[in-house]
């Protein structure tokens, strides 16, 4: 009954704000237990919480809180196989991690009222997607070449450890085909002042098959003509071009 009523006048708080993306995220808020996730990390950390902050995950799967612009923490919001997706990212961080040409956060689990919670270093950089056009056109040289080779030394690697989370443990990697992070261009976050790819984050979504619709397949012009020069590096490296 208690979280019916909570939910009603959460809809009535939510239905005055006009921005739907600041209005999903309100609401995943107000609908998640916020004061004991902020415990939680506050026994963790074993110091008091001066800064946070809160996002949504994709389609509202999970809530993540910012503090004190050191950690972030991961909490599940849909609880049906939010563990085995917990454990399936901590391995493939730990594995491809140490193969990647850009510097992936490690993954710490963490347990909370009976479900796995994931805590990453916080990292200072602007999601690449949110750097201003003028911005990416005017740093594409410097930019893109990070990018692909990112992309290249993640297709062609093809680790023992991770090999059961293929489609097929004999699936060969190949042109566009292998492993992938899942959403570069929202994930590559970018030091402005040097434009460097400083890390790339958030690898829940991470897979082994075509990535040819992460670099030709935006639908906003800015990153398609951005990528449209990654797969002009990619191809360098891929059929080794000078």
């Amino acid at each position: 009954m208690a979280g019916s009523v909570r939910r009603f006048f959460n809809n009535i708080i939510c239905s005055t704000i006009r921005d739907k993306e600041t209005r999903r995220r309100i609401r995943v808020v107000l609908n998640s237990d916020m004061l004991s996730n902020l415990r939680f990390i506050r026994r963790d950390l074993g110091v008091p919480l001066r800064r946070i902050r809160t996002y949504v995950g994709y389609r509202a799967s999970n809530l993540l809180i910012s503090v004190n612009d050191k950690y972030i923490y991961k909490f599940a919001l849909r609880r049906d196989n939010s563990d085995e997706l917990t454990m399936r990212e901590y391995r493939v961080v730990n594995c491809l991690g140490k193969i990647s040409p850009i510097y992936v956060p490690p993954v710490t689990i963490l347990k909370h009222n009976g479900h796995l919670v994931r805590k990453y270093e916080y990292i200072h950089g602007v999601q690449l997607r949110k750097c201003t056009p003028e911005w990416v056109a005017a740093h594409t040289d410097e930019l893109a070449p990070q990018c692909a080779r990112f992309m290249y030394e993640m297709g062609i690697a093809d680790p023992i450890e991770i090999r059961d989370l293929k489609p097929s443990p004999d699936a060969k990697t190949g042109y566009c085909y292998g492993w992938t992070q899942g959403d570069l261009c929202d994930n590559f976050l970018i030091d402005t002042d040097t434009a460097r790819v400083v890390a790339i984050i958030d690898w829940e979504d991470c897979m082994f098959g075509d990535f040819t619709h992460q670099l030709k397949g935006d639908k906003e012009p800015t990153i398609r003509k951005f990528m449209d020069r990654v797969v002009i590096e990619y191809d360098k490296l891929f059929y080794k071009k000078d």
